[in-house]
């Protein structure tokens, strides 16, 4: 079994991660000229961008050419945590990391059986990526649904919960190392970590429009804002 994953969060960006579970894109070849020459060597998002964004800022090359080499199209999945402010101020950090640890444990089991491109854990938080919207929410329901069914006590009459986020649309890939970047993964990780509360599962207007099985479940549509930019989610009933 490959080894779990460990990552590193910055808003608005994609995490960054080591030992990622990964069905991988491995890396991108970008054509590089040499001497006149071209030749084909393999690199990575940030790499081709260190070579030729100052290009591409100045008008010599189109951004079309980073999109061609490293654009994807996948679905971000977006996990959250519920409830650990409150759980550590009245219990300790490590009563909350204890059934975080089982949450964990739990989530990577239904993920496995979820086909996902990729899936990674930071702190409370688990990302994952799939090949479309509709598996990415059947993925977030069944983590929701064996959350709740372990019934992980927290406080009082409080279980541990999930909220989630699921975005759809191009993303450009840097590869295991620096995952996704992109307006789908930010609104993801917006819906999942800001505006969810316990078991929301919200997806983003595109996520949303790409559903095959939309009429089998019932959506509310809300208005959010996303660095002052307005933009339409669904949330699951």
């Amino acid at each position: 079994m490959p080894p779990r994953s460990t990552a590193y969060w910055v808003w608005g960006s994609p995490p960054v991660w080591e030992n990622e579970r990964i069905r991988p894109l491995e890396g991108h070849c970008a054509t590089l000229a040499v001497c006149g020459q071209p030749r084909l060597v393999t690199m990575n998002l940030m790499e081709f961008l260190l070579s030729h964004g100052d290009l591409i800022v100045d008008g010599v090359r189109d951004e079309a050419d980073v999109w061609d080499q490293f654009g994807v199209e996948i679905a971000p999945l977006v996990i959250d945590s519920v409830g650990f402010t409150r759980t550590t101020q009245t219990e300790g950090i490590v009563h909350f990391l204890t059934q975080l640890a089982k949450a964990r444990l739990i989530t990577e089991q239904v993920l496995g059986k979820a086909n996902p491109i990729s899936f990674v854990f930071h702190a409370d938080n688990c990302f994952a990526f799939f090949a479309s919207a509709e598996d990415a929410l059947i993925a977030g329901m069944n983590v929701r649904d064996a959350i709740n069914h372990a019934a992980l006590p927290l406080i009082g009459d409080e279980k541990y919960g999930v909220s989630m986020g699921i975005g759809f649309g191009r993303l450009l890939s840097s590869g295991p190392k620096d995952g996704y970047f992109g307006d789908e993964m930010n609104i993801a990780s917006k819906l999942g970590e800001d505006l969810g509360s316990r078991d929301d599962i919200f997806l983003s207007e595109a996520a949303h429009a790409t559903l095959l099985s939309k009429d089998r479940y019932g959506f509310e549509q809300f208005l959010g804002h996303v660095s002052g930019a307005e933009f339409t989610y669904y949330r699951l009933k």
